[in-house]
């Protein structure tokens, strides 16, 4: 008897591969890592060009950065939101898809949340990398945590826009929604930025005219609340089923708004490291702001002649003293008003010096020509000028030019007038250290009382 045959059952036929997340296809494909990329690339280049003008100094790249992300960055990912909100409509399967099984919220937000995700992402890392790039050249100072809240405010603004973008490419049907929004958004946020009015305060990136001064703690929820309610609002309203519920988030951004209306300049108030004075050793001494702490030993170095052609002059100011807000510098004071390091570009660039001549020259521009009723400095201003300040070229710097210039537009007189200038600046250089010491001290201490009849000869 033969043994029973045994039946194995046949094996189950391989099962459908599982449907990829819309995440992941969106940023595989889709438009989100391609906005992330304009979001950073736009942030870079415009940062890029204007970095002498902020890098080295916290609060100027916290007030630029700001400004770029809600004018530029703003109306960017609002068009990219209306376009992504409009691709059902250019392509054609806006019945086909109200027929599957997600729903009206689900197919939203599976191309939304990509994008959104990745523009404030991209935001957030490109802030970052500009504040990377401004500390090395720190002149001092620092953030305060009001500072780096709006930053995240303006993260909810990027998102903000992006989602009102993408309700108003699913609502109009027009390819030229996008570039017609952009044009607005950048319209509106530029018109509201620079309008001195009440209402202007509701712009969400506003900065004080001043930038020695720091947020309230409350500003940056407060325009959270603000921006991100109205795009949220816009977003229930289309996409809930009881639309009754976008009046929750409309009423939390209509009273954050009128926070922002009433409140004013009042959440802002004057950074106390602005007027706090951080002074050397030297003769004189220089005395800057504790924002600007480390320029000490680059100033230090620029004046470094002045100081050596002034040592043991008698009656010289006590400091040489950075300008401050609120604080007026008196004749007499024993203050001379250094040059001014901001706005950036100019005398200071990434932390250092622009043009220690043109520096040491200004300075000693509060040294002989004080603020006085009379403008005129004596007949040995311009010698005292280049004797102590001999590396800019002007005046009596280069004798050869000067007689040249004193020609080409005095004539004879001019020429005459110039020649004995620089016979007197050669007395000068040659009294004696002791005497020419003296001689300086006198000289700066009458011009500093404005007495011109008190001048002493050569």
């Amino acid at each position: 008897m033969s043994a029973p045959t045994v039946t194995r059952p046949a094996p189950a036929p391989p099962g459908p591969d599982a449907a990829p997340s819309p995440w992941r296809s969106e940023l595989r494909r889709g438009l989100a890592p391609w906005a992330g990329a304009a979001v950073l690339l736009t942030l870079a280049v415009t940062m890029g060009t204007k970095a002498a003008q902020w890098q080295g100094d916290w609060a100027e790249t916290h007030g630029l950065l700001r400004t770029v992300t809600m004018l530029l960055l703003g109306p960017l990912v609002a068009a990219a939101g209306c376009w992504q909100g409009g691709r059902e409509h250019r392509r054609g399967t806006g019945d086909l898809l109200r027929q599957a099984v997600r729903g009206r919220r689900e197919r939203a937000l599976a191309p939304l949340a990509p994008l959104v995700a990745c523009v404030v992402a991209a935001q957030l890392l490109g802030t970052a990398g500009v504040y990377l790039a401004t500390w090395p050249y720190a002149m001092g100072g620092g953030l305060t945590p009001g500072h780096w809240l709006l930053h995240a405010a303006d993260s909810v603004l990027v998102a903000g826009l992006t989602a009102t973008g993408f309700v108003v490419g699913r609502l109009v049907k027009w390819r030229g929604a996008a570039l017609v929004l952009a044009f607005g958004c950048y319209v509106l946020l530029g018109i509201t930025a620079y309008v001195d009015t009440p209402l202007g305060r509701l712009t969400p990136a506003r900065e004080p005219g001043l930038s020695e001064e720091i947020p309230a703690l409350w500003l940056a929820p407060v325009i959270a609340v603000w921006v991100g309610g109205l795009a949220l609002a816009a977003l229930v309203a289309h996409l809930a089923r009881r639309r009754l519920l976008a009046l929750v988030p409309l009423l939390a951004a209509a009273l954050a708004g009128t926070l922002l209306v009433q409140t004013g300049d009042d959440a802002w108030r004057a950074d106390p490291r602005g007027r706090r004075l951080v002074c050397d050793d030297g003769t004189p001494q220089i005395c800057v702001t504790e924002r600007h702490r480390n320029m000490l030993a680059p100033v230090g170095e620029a004046l470094a002649g002045l100081r050596e052609r002034l040592a043991g002059a008698p009656g010289l100011p006590e400091r040489l003293v950075e300008d401050r807000r609120g604080h007026h510098i008196r004749r007499g004071s024993g203050d001379v008003q250094l040059p001014a390091f901001t706005p950036l570009g100019r005398t200071v660039v990434r932390g250092e010096v622009t043009d220690e001549a043109v520096f040491t020259w200004e300075t000693v521009a509060g040294l002989i020509s004080p603020d006085c009723p009379d403008l005129t400095g004596g007949p040995l201003e311009d010698v005292v000028w280049t004797h102590l300040a001999p590396a800019h070229q002007r005046n009596l710097s280069d004798p050869a030019d000067a007689l040249k210039w004193a020609e080409r537009y005095r004539g004879a007189e001019g020429v005459a007038e110039t020649r004995a200038a620089l016979e007197q600046l050669d007395r000068l250089r040659a009294l004696p250290e002791a005497e020419r010491a003296a001689w300086l001290g006198a000289y700066i201490a009458a011009a500093q009382r404005c007495d011109l009849a008190g001048l002493p000869t050569l």
